[in-house]
């Protein structure tokens, strides 16, 4: 029988969808072994029924389409939002049923301002989970400060604002700038050190009865020293009352959230803690004026006590006088019944006996009356308000002579602490630490590198040295 030749192979053979995209996800596990870091933008966000988000990731010219599974998800620890940019890790798989490439995320982490908004609500769980935004940690606040510190920059519009207003409304208020910068890598530690500095020697410059910690507007980034860990720490941490005044209204810091108060501005601070002098004369003129209708009331309760005590004085010497008038009419109608001569002189004698006595005890009676009187009297001019007023202006004129000499003994004192706290804090200084051979090494937006896997190959680094700024690419 003969036997047919076998068919050839085929050149160019048919597959299956199946087996091309088989074929796909192990080219892609090949090539991307290993989790990406992928930066972005995210946009389409939206999360399943079953807690799974899925969304595109974005830049100027392609897009990614990404899964985040719900465990993930919950880990993130921030909302995720249309439009916010990330840097993401995952793993690039293709999805065989839908033909599609995604990337399966596990971690997502905000970028630029989202970084700082992230590590802002980060620090708020944080804090407010120790109760340090509770209101009745918080320290209240004096009614009538006569000696403030200001923590600002001394060149800032801030200080000229809260200079102005506390010496519109109380122009005896003593105040005391404690300069820092308020901006920079290093505003956070000076400002630190400023509130433990004040609260450690507030006696030796004669005692400090509130603090204002206050700064001008600005982005986030303008305003992050007041976010730091250790400004908050700083501002729990002292016994002296601390008010906020920082940025614009809207602007709300982590320093604002543990202080005693919080104004919405330098200039609202002010304003809020420092009191207005014509609104404390109108107080005290009010209680002056209760003080005199309270002395008024007592003094018109006196009179009617007393007036009420002379009529019964009356209508008991009267009732006494008629009974002692009905007495001698008795012994009268006796003697002339009696007639003898001696009975009669004997009880003439007696009768003038009784007048005399009558005429005492009518006059003892009178005279206590007007004792009690006289005592009233000078009771109620003793604590009437012509008196009260006279003994406080001596007292003021005393103290106010007091304060201006121990003001001129402060100020001195205080000048010559802050120059030297002024070479302290130059000793210490970023620049100083520069000369000893140290370096500060930032990425092109400015953020400190503390740590190798910051950065990443090609990437440019400014290293500020003592003298100059070098720039260096990671190999």
């Amino acid at each position: 029988m003969a036997r047919s030749a076998p068919a050839s192979a085929d050149p160019d053979p048919v597959h299956s969808v199946s087996q091309v995209n088989a074929f796909i996800t192990q080219a892609l596990a090949d090539r991307f072994s290993e989790p990406l870091r992928v930066a972005g933008e995210i946009s389409n966000f939206s999360v399943s029924q079953r807690g799974h988000a899925y969304f595109t990731l974005k830049d100027a010219t392609a897009q990614l389409p990404c899964v985040i599974w719900r465990d993930a998800l919950a880990r993130v620890g921030t909302a995720i939002r249309d439009g916010m940019a990330v840097v993401v890790r995952g793993s690039v798989r293709f999805y065989e049923p839908h033909g599609r490439i995604q990337l399966y995320v596990d971690e997502i982490s905000p970028q630029g301002a989202g970084a700082l908004e992230f590590a802002y609500r980060q620090l708020c769980e944080k804090l407010k989970g120790e109760g340090l935004f509770d209101q009745q940690r918080k320290r209240p606040l004096p009614r009538l400060p006569l000696r403030v510190v200001v923590i600002t920059s001394p060149t800032g519009d801030a200080l000229h604002d809260v200079l102005t207003t506390a010496h519109r409304r109380f122009p005896g208020l003593q105040i005391m700038v404690y300069p820092v910068a308020v901006q920079g890598p290093s505003a956070a530690s000076q400002i630190a050190n400023a509130i433990s500095q004040i609260n450690r020697h507030s006696l030796a410059i004669g005692g400090v009865d509130l603090i204002l910690l206050v700064r001008g507007g600005g982005s986030l980034e303008d305003l992050w020293a007041f976010n730091e860990e250790i400004v908050a720490r700083a501002i729990v941490a002292g016994h002296i009352p601390i008010a906020t005044g920082i940025g614009h209204e809207p602007d709300i810091t982590i320093a604002d959230l543990v202080a005693d108060l919080r104004g919405p501005t330098p200039t609202g601070v002010t304003e809020l803690t420092v009191p207005d002098v014509r609104e404390l004369l109108r107080e005290i003129q009010t209680r002056a004026d209760q003080l005199v209708g309270y002395v008024t009331a007592r003094l018109s309760d006196h009179k009617n006590a007393l007036r009420a005590i002379v009529m019964d004085l009356t209508v008991h010497v009267g009732q006494l006088l008629q009974m002692r008038s009905r007495r001698l009419e008795l012994a009268a109608r006796r003697v002339a019944a009696i007639e003898p001569r001696h009975a009669i002189a004997q009880n003439w004698r007696r009768l003038e006996a009784a007048q005399h006595r009558l005429a005492d005890h009518a006059l003892a009676v009178r005279t206590h009356a007007i004792g009690r009187l006289t005592t009233l009297r000078q009771t109620l001019v003793g604590i009437g308000p012509q008196s009260m007023v006279a003994g406080g202006s001596l007292q003021l004129s005393h103290l106010e002579k007091s304060l201006a000499v121990g003001t001129a003994n402060q100020l001195h004192l205080a000048a010559g602490q802050l120059e030297t706290l002024r070479q302290r804090l130059l000793a210490i200084g970023p620049q100083a630490v520069l000369e000893r051979g140290f370096s500060i090494t930032t990425d092109a937006d400015g953020t400190i590198v503390r740590r190798a896997e910051q950065v990443h190959s090609g990437q440019t680094l400014h290293s500020r040295v003592a003298e100059g700024t070098i720039l260096s690419t990671v190999k």
